[in-house]
């Protein structure tokens, strides 16, 4: 009885999960990278068909990879979108692009279930691991990268599965696991060059003295061979997954890990607490900032019992030798994975784009911090009153779903998740819907307003409209024409009967009711999440207040 109520709920919990997404990717926006993503897809098929020498077709315009200056980025993921859009006959952008959030939504779902191995293996409890799946699942930012974020979400993907392999090599370290890890790290470094900290994390808790972690104890000889195996396949497998490094290994790594560790050619403006900062001069807490108020308040709190509970096991119980006890070990592993990167951003000073979004792939860890915190709770209060359990039960469960609750409210736009510890006016407090995703909706309520016609849009912030435009039906996107804002009274002038609307998502824009005290324009559209405004699109009527 009991193998089958864990069989039937663990189909039933991934059968909701992965229906979710396939009823939802297609309402989603067109974010302002996956162009730029696509674009660097094809510029390495057709490096990788000139060097391997296939018979395929590329536009005359695709630059050499030697002088294409976004190649230090990894493009394994978007280099097989590709080739299954090819092999699909897909040429319409609209079609193209909401293919791809249909892939990068099963590569979620692969995580999905990846999480739930780590999570099972590591609190040895298959319930534990349903839990970590529906909170992995009902974190509403990364819910909604999902289905556009094809580099920081992949990632996290691709790192959260080398996490599951690695711990099973380390439950019980065999060739074929060794191999599997390796396998998994390359993928990962081969999405983005940050995976390359999963090498020496491996050789490090491999290296550990053995004393109640594995199976056996191992000789030296034995050991250092399987690290000598999993070094050969992840670097043998990198270097195959990315074939930017085919020409020069070595040398063309250093370039990307170089370019990439700091990204200063990203110069701009973000928005934290009502303050911008220079992406290329941050302050220390920025990244640490954005995870607390966009995380929903019940991890937070579960995560600071975790890692209260492994300090107090690491400097009390174990004194510092944590790798004396595999659940300390284990937890310790975890806590690298989180506190590393987080920490290495500060000590390098890396450039940040909006919010965290380049850190996902700690995120988790995080969550197994958090789910460790709560399975101590747990511990505590048995033998105790069961009102006690009841009551912590009840807090997870209302919490969660209150999370989901808005999730579908915001749906969409999952994206500018705040919890309640963001204060109010977001617009002029945050970077909101930095991937311009809600300008999507926004455009077809144009459509529907002006069925015939051409249609000039504007913006006075960085709302990256024109990139949402192919996400459009082509015969709505053939009607679309983007034009400076300066020349809006010019241009409607020479073009009276073309109607002219304004896009203004607040990003980078210092006086956001600017054209509200403009009497040559009116509100057109509005888009508001839990009560903020993220998006107002304006309608320009004239200095006579005629529409045009």
């Amino acid at each position: 009885m009991r193998v089958k109520i864990k069989t039937f709920s663990i189909v039933v919990v991934f059968a909701i999960l992965l229906l979710t997404g396939l009823l939802s990717y297609q309402d989603y926006g067109l974010s302002n990278d996956e162009e730029a993503c696509h674009y660097r897809a094809v510029v390495t098929a057709n490096y990788v068909a000139e060097t391997v020498g296939l018979k395929v077709t590329f536009p005359d315009s695709i630059p050499a990879m030697a002088d294409y200056s976004d190649r230090d980025h990894g493009v394994l993921f978007d280099l097989a979108a590709y080739t299954m859009e090819r092999l699909l006959g897909l040429d319409d952008s609209r079609q193209i692009f909401i293919f791809k959030h249909l892939l990068t939504y099963l590569v979620f779902f692969a995580g999905l279930i990846a999480f739930y191995q780590l999570v099972t293996r590591r609190l040895k409890d298959w319930r534990w691991g349903l839990l970590g799946t529906v909170m992995l699942f009902l974190s509403p930012r990364l819910f909604a990268d999902a289905f556009y974020n094809a580099k920081d979400l992949v990632f996290m993907v691709t790192y959260l599965i080398a996490m599951n392999t690695a711990s099973a090599l380390f439950e019980k370290p065999t060739l074929g696991r060794t191999l599997v890890h390796g396998l998994a790290t390359a993928v990962a470094i081969a999405t983005r060059v940050m995976g390359i900290v999963l090498i020496p994390a491996t050789i490090f808790f491999l290296l550990l003295p053995q004393k109640r972690i594995y199976i056996a104890p191992e000789p030296w000889a034995r050991r250092l061979g399987r690290i000598a195996a999993y070094l050969a396949a992840s670097l043998a497998l990198t270097i195959l997954f990315w074939p930017m490094l085919w020409s020069n290994p070595l040398e063309n790594f250093v370039i990307a890990f170089q370019s990439l560790s700091r990204f200063e050619r990203w110069s701009k403006e973000v928005l934290l607490m009502g303050r911008y900062y220079l992406s290329t001069d941050l302050p220390w807490y920025f990244s640490l900032a954005w995870i607390t108020l966009t995380t929903p308040l019940l991890y937070l709190g579960l995560f600071l019992v975790g890692l209260i509970e492994w300090l107090r096991r690491v400097l009390v119980q174990h004194k510092l030798r944590f790798w004396q006890q595999s659940d300390a070990l284990m937890n310790t592993f975890f806590q690298a994975l989180f506190w590393g990167p987080l920490v290495s951003v500060v000590i390098f000073n890396s450039v940040l784009y909006d919010g965290w979004r380049q850190l996902y792939f700690i995120y988790p860890a995080f969550l197994i911090i958090a789910l460790t915190g709560l399975y101590t709770l747990s511990q505590l209060l048995k033998g105790k009153r069961r009102i006690w359990t009841y009551l912590l039960t009840a807090i997870v469960m209302i919490s969660l779903g209150s999370t989901a609750v808005w999730m579908v409210k915001a749906h969409p736009l999952q994206n500018v998740y705040f919890n309640s510890l963001a204060s109010s006016n977001w617009r002029s407090q945050y970077d909101l819907d930095y991937w311009g995703l809600s300008n999507r909706a926004a455009l077809e309520a144009i459509v529907t307003a002006e069925p015939s016609g051409q249609i000039l849009i504007a913006e006075i912030s960085a709302a990256s409209v024109s990139e949402s435009f192919r996400i459009l039906e082509p015969q709505d996107r053939a009607r679309m024409s983007l034009i400076p804002f300066e020349a809006i009274a010019s241009t409607a002038a020479a073009a009276p009967h073309q109607p002219v609307y304004v896009f203004n998502n607040y990003k980078r824009q210092k006086d956001p009711d600017i054209l509200d005290r403009n009497p040559a324009y009116v509100r057109f559209y509005e888009k508001k999440i839990a009560g903020e405004t993220i998006l107002t699109v304006y309608q320009w009527v004239g200095p006579n207040n005629e529409v045009k």
